[in-house]
């Protein structure tokens, strides 16, 4: 089935020419190019209206019957499930993080999810916590709201030839360096790790899932949806402190002696597969497909019942 995506973003001066441009890449996936300039988080400049020229156009051109959008955060997400649903199309929506309700970003977050998530016909979370934080954050009722992991790509991470040395232990970080993500903690836990011999610290981004893959035992915090992703005897959870940090740790290389990294990444390709993935999201596409079309009073009364009365106002002046 063919699909279209469009990202947004600088570029150079021959894309700058032109409103935007496409290019077919293989399996019959052709990506648009938004050649905005982006001005925090690689996101542009909201505008509410800016990309409604647009998006218009290939959403007509390409003959699409649903739009689905991903990320919170993501401008071009919102604007493009604002114009479609306007426009009368089905749209879905994909949240894979987790945000609070006390900081002035969350609170602003939430208040464009409500503003956005008003007419979503389905939302897809990646975890029941996911889905728990979305539905409190975005007033969705919780029977719209389908969770459907991540999956690997177990052909491509699978574990090495041979195993290190066991006077050798290697300890990888698998996080963004943000406070959020516990940044904080790894300033504290790597020098009590480093007291013990015969330790190399590294860090990158790469999934837990793709970690698990490759036969890694893994350490985390348990916070939000991670309990969910991993069985007990692939993961050391510990508390998001410091000192329980290192205790799992200390855990974690003393049951290294008896992890099997070729029944570690056996089980993963039992647990997730991205086939598995595809086809439940095509149930939920089917089932916003089915849904029904609202006529103007209906949108605006759920607008009303969001409180989201800019949002009123939108369609109104779009209409």
């Amino acid at each position: 089935m063919p699909s279209q995506a469009w990202s947004q973003g600088g570029g150079n001066d021959s894309c700058l020419q032109q409103s935007f441009w496409g290019e077919i890449y293989d399996r019959g996936l052709k990506v648009y190019y938004v050649p905005w300039k982006p001005f925090l988080m690689q996101n542009t400049f909201p505008t509410f209206y800016g990309t409604l020229p647009i998006v218009r156009t290939i959403l007509i051109r390409e003959k699409i019957s649903l739009v689905h959008g991903h990320q919170a955060f993501s401008t071009l997400c919102h604007e493009a499930l604002m114009h479609a649903r306007t426009m009368g199309y089905k749209v879905v929506f994909t949240d894979h993080s987790l945000y609070g309700f006390a900081d002035a970003g969350s609170i602003h977050m939430n208040k464009v999810l409500q503003f956005t998530l008003a007419e979503v016909s389905q939302a897809i979370c990646v975890s029941l916590t996911s889905k728990e934080n979305t539905v409190l954050r975005s007033g969705l009722p919780p029977e719209k709201v389908f969770v459907i992991p991540n999956a690997v790509d177990t052909a491509m991470f699978k574990p090495a030839p041979e195993r290190l040395s066991s006077h050798e232990i290697v300890i990888v970080v698998i996080s963004r360096l943000v406070d959020r993500k516990g940044a904080d903690l790894l300033v504290e836990v790597i020098p009590e790790v480093c007291r013990y011999p015969n330790f190399f610290n590294r860090s990158f981004f790469i999934a837990i899932l793709e970690a698990a893959s490759c036969g890694l035992l893994t350490v985390s915090t348990c916070v939000g949806g991670v309990p969910e992703v991993l069985p007990d005897d692939m993961i050391v959870l510990a508390k998001p402190d410091p000192s329980d940090m290192v205790q799992a740790i200390k855990k974690a290389i003393s049951i290294l002696p008896k992890i099997d990294p070729q029944e570690m990444h056996n089980h993963m390709k039992e647990l997730y597969n991205w086939h598995d993935v595809a086809k439940r999201t095509e149930i939920v596409y089917d089932r916003a497909l089915k849904c029904s079309n609202q006529n103007l009073l209906q949108r605006l009364s759920r607008c009303a019942t969001q409180s989201v009365h800019l949002n009123c106002m939108l369609v109104q002046m779009w209409l």
